[in-house]
């Protein structure tokens, strides 16, 4: 049970995490409230990076997948060391040098509006699943195996404690208490991972103890999780977002690689803390709950208030971020564009405030009909992942002819075949729906683009 000394931490950390949000509140204009009025320096980006990438449902995920599967996601550690070094290099500097609020905005300035607006309508849906949506199963597992609450309830409650602290604030006030969470989630999971692993009996009893097919890589399963996990980071809109709050060019990009190592060596040990917790748990324990359960009965008190708070910590730093930035699809994709072409910065703001709001809501309802924590990330990054990866990075990268036609088509195809495949469990030679919605996105792209009338010679730097 949770002692009376825990729940001080915990209820101090709340009020602490508060009330930072609160003194960094943003000022009333857009550039403030979505992208800190690009300002960030080195170590509160890389704080904020980290404390976004690595959240309550990638913790509790990661977690449950590695107790109900083993080393599922032992290749997921290098395919994204490998995808942030790529983003640290080639992206962040580039993208904090041609500006902007969102990922799709490059997508408007290459190919044309109608572009920029599937992608917004793509990116916010993958903003609600990966970010309130996942969160709030984070959240409400562990309300649950605190307090016994039903887990629904507890999304719901979690949900109203995430939107109310969210709209306090905005990417200052995002940042800057990222960069206590960032200390409070690394500390957590360190001494979390020490004392699971002491009780586990070390690595031997591990290795020894766990069904032989946990020491083996499910390779369909691990495809699907690297897809939906790690593919999207090449296009996250959060990542963006950062990229944008930077204070220059090198901060970007030098903040994204320091960033890139710790995020790794976290992954591992949630794989640790899973295959450990298979010596602990009983076989048939949920695995949303897995990380939560081991927190609560396995620390000692004190200690344990401090590893439920890293957790809550990672569940907030990660549920604000991916709101703000998914209500900044919104607001900058979808109304600017399509709605309302000429609204003031005032209009903007409140746009972005509502925004907030129902991506929360809607991120929530996703959580209380699907059935766990990586099914809602499969789901969410499926059809943005599938649409918009090829058209992205062609017009980032690539000095050649783009055609607004071909693209469009590309993205309406891909995003679709995707969900449509992911939502019928299709899998073929071991690969996932998304990859085949990559897979025909680039087919049309480059099929269309040299046949295209509209074809021209577009540079994302010059736009």
């Amino acid at each position: 049970m949770v002692s009376f000394l825990d729940w001080i931490v915990i209820i101090g950390y709340m009020l602490a995490m508060v009330g930072i949000g609160v003194y960094f509140k943003t000022s009333e204009s857009l550039s403030s409230f979505a992208i800190a009025d690009k300002k960030l320096g080195l170590s509160v980006l890389t704080a904020t990076l980290l404390a976004t990438a690595v959240g309550g449902g990638s913790l509790t995920g990661g977690v449950g997948n590695s107790f109900a599967s083993g080393l599922i996601e032992a290749p997921k550690v290098i395919i994204l060391l490998g995808i942030n070094i790529f983003m640290g290099l080639f992206v962040a500097k580039k993208m904090r040098d041609v500006g902007g609020f969102t990922a799709p905005e490059m997508l408007g300035r290459v190919y044309g509006k109608n572009c920029q607006f599937i992608g917004g309508i793509f990116c916010s849906i993958y903003m609600m699943g990966a970010g309130p949506a996942m969160q709030s199963i984070a959240l409400g597992s562990c309300i649950h195996v605190m307090l016994g609450i039903d887990m629904k309830l507890g999304m719901i409650i979690g949900m109203i404690l995430i939107l109310a602290y969210t709209l306090t604030s905005g990417m200052w006030g995002v940042a800057m208490t990222d960069y206590v969470q960032f200390i409070f989630l690394t500390l957590g999971v360190l001494i979390t991972t020490f004392f699971i692993f002491k009780d586990a009996g070390g690595w031997e009893s591990i290795s020894s103890n766990v069904p032989a097919e946990h020491l083996k890589v499910d390779t369909t399963g691990a495809l699907k999780i690297i897809a939906a996990t790690s593919l999207p980071v090449l296009i996250d809109g959060n990542r963006y977002a950062r990229f944008y709050s930077a204070k220059d060019g090198n901060t970007a990009r030098l903040g994204t690689l320091i960033a890139s190592i710790p995020q790794s060596l976290l992954i591992i040990l949630t794989i640790v803390l899973g295959m450990a917790a298979v010596n602990l748990l009983p076989a048939d324990t949920h695995k949303d709950v897995v990380f939560s359960t081991l927190l609560l009965n396995y620390l000692p008190s004190g200690i344990k208030g401090i590893c439920i708070a890293a957790l809550i910590a990672a569940i907030m730093s990660t549920a604000d971020s991916y709101m703000l930035t998914g209500a900044t699809n919104f607001s900058v994709d979808i109304y600017k564009t399509k709605i309302n072409p000429n609204a003031s910065d005032k209009q903007m703001l409140i746009v972005t405030k509502i925004g907030v709001l129902a991506i929360g809501l809607i991120g929530l309802g996703f959580a209380l009909v699907l059935p766990d924590i990586m099914s809602v990330w499969t789901l969410s990054s499926t059809a943005y992942v599938g649409g918009c990866l090829v058209p992205m990075l062609y017009g980032i990268f690539f000095n050649k002819k783009k055609s607004y036609k071909a693209a469009l088509i590309a993205m309406l195809c891909g995003g679709t075949l995707a969900l449509v495949l992911d939502m019928k469990g299709f899998v073929f030679l071991g690969l996932p729906a998304i990859v085949y919605g990559v897979i025909l996105s680039a087919i049309l792209l480059f099929a269309i683009t040299p046949f295209a009338k509209d074809a021209k010679y577009v540079d994302v730097r010059n736009k």
